[in-house]
């Protein structure tokens, strides 16, 4: 097959999720043919196409308009780049898209197959937002973005979720996977400190850290003066800045070794309570064997797969809070909970099932 990959993600770099993620869907779809990247970015300025770097078939920007006017609307300048550049997207046997946005762009005919992948789908806008102005900002979002379904024929989700919003579409659940797990469970640790890792420069995740720092870290530190808390992760720095003045906390930005930052924490945590997409930070604590504390609108993706195992889902602050303590205070139960989790892991979020979904999706488009 000759297969078109266009992603605002490089599958190249492996520094964000959304990157690691394209990464995998590249070397996926690389077992069914030859795989042409068009790396496909958003960008203020004028439609254009860039020198690619090592890897990509074309690097292109396309014009987004402000109050994301023609956002789904296909480009009729990156079309006439494109064809100028000497790719013609009707000669592909099949195009895989990464998120809706980029892959609407592109003038793509009826008789060429296209599979997208929404990996944001369902995304919730943060709650910090008023309640009235969230909810229209988000329904009028969610209802533009279905508008577009029929143009395209097979869709990956990230999880049952979100496939149950997508009632008449042809879908498959495409889990994310941790990228780069460790070769073997790291051993428990006999620690105090709490860690986050994720790109801190992330609304939902900015938002949720704040919420934590400001609603159940300090009955945390109350209980435990001994407790860390460890944000790894990129952020700016004047926001990092902010956060280590919270006694007992340190926000080095983004690191090399994960290893050594998974393997000094008793657990991890995800307070996240707005977003969408596939929420790897749990996944990747699980593969280095550290249980995370986390919200229902995380562990709602995995209500299947991890029930019971490897999580402790906390409804409010407090309880989240009442949750952290928990497992400071009784390391054993925390070990237990880790292994099931690093267990379920195993079973049910590895290369073999992502590549064995991608396979039966795109293989007959």
């Amino acid at each position: 097959m000759q297969i078109l990959f266009v992603t605002p993600a490089s599958p190249f770099e492996s520094r964000s999720g959304a990157q690691q993620r394209s990464a995998l869907l590249y070397e996926a779809l690389r077992k069914l043919g030859e795989v042409d990247v068009l790396l496909l970015e958003a960008d203020s300025g004028p439609t254009r196409l860039t020198a690619p770097a090592d890897g990509l078939r074309a690097h292109a920007y396309w014009r987004a308009r402000p109050l994301g006017i023609g956002k789904y609307r296909p480009d009729a300048t990156l079309a006439r780049l494109l064809t100028d550049a000497g790719i013609q997207i009707d000669t592909y046997d099949l195009v895989v898209g990464r998120y809706l946005n980029p892959v609407c762009k592109l003038h793509i005919s009826g008789n060429t197959p296209c599979v997208v992948d929404l990996d944001d789908w369902g995304y919730h806008y943060s709650a910090a937002a008023s309640s009235l102005g969230a909810q229209l900002k988000s329904a009028y979002a969610a209802s533009l973005a279905r508008r577009q379904l029929g143009r395209f024929g097979a869709y990956f989700v990230v999880s049952p979720r979100d496939a149950a919003l997508l009632p008449g579409c042809r879908t498959a659940v495409l889990p994310n996977i941790p990228f780069a797990p460790p070769d073997h469970p790291l051993p428990p640790a006999d620690s105090a400190t709490l860690l986050f890792v994720g790109s801190l420069w992330y609304t939902p995740n900015k938002d949720g850290i704040d919420r934590f720092l400001a609603r159940s870290w300090p009955r945390i530190r109350a209980a435990r003066p001994d407790a860390r808390l460890h944000l790894v992760g990129a952020a700016p720095e004047s926001i990092r800045r902010i956060w280590a003045r919270h006694a007992g906390v340190s926000a080095p930005g983004f690191v090399d070794d994960l290893q050594a930052a998974y393997r000094d924490a008793a657990f991890t945590i995800a307070p996240i309570h707005a977003g969408g997409g596939t929420n790897i930070k749990i996944l990747e604590s699980l593969a280095y064997n550290r249980a995370c504390v986390t919200t229902p609108h995380c562990a709602a993706a995995f209500e299947a797969e991890l029930a019971n195992a490897g999580l402790a889902v906390a409804n409010d602050d407090d309880a989240f809070a009442r949750c952290c303590l928990d497992w400071l205070d009784a390391p054993q139960t925390r070990a237990d909970s880790a292994k099931n989790g690093y267990a379920a892991l195993q079973a049910h979020f590895t290369r073999n099932r992502f590549d064995a979904q991608v396979h039966a999706l795109c293989a007959a488009p």
